[in-house]
């Protein structure tokens, strides 16, 4: 990002997308916080806004690909242990 500024708007844009999943009684789930990013990028009224919504929905997109990975990390380090520890054999 730019600066703090594009920070705090991309902070924004988030929780707006997120209020508006609630005012609708839709679920809040990864797929649904995108599709509504998506939406306000389609529906942005000036280019500031298309810009902000776009910086936000990358800023979801990466945090949702560290998180898988963090997952699969996490499930790698417990596969090796478990394979590792044979202590319980007779």
């Amino acid at each position: 990002m730019k600066n703090s500024n594009d920070k705090q708007l991309c902070d924004i844009a988030i929780g707006d997308a997120v209020m508006e999943l609630f005012n609708q009684d839709a679920p809040v789930s990864r797929t649904t916080l995108l599709a509504q990013l998506e939406k306000m990028i389609h529906a942005g009224g000036t280019a500031e806004e298309v810009r902000i919504a776009r910086l936000a929905l990358n800023v979801v997109k990466s945090s949702i690909d560290n998180a898988e990975q963090s997952e699969e990390n996490v499930m790698s380090f417990r596969a090796k242990n478990v394979a590792a520890d044979d202590s319980t054999q007779h």
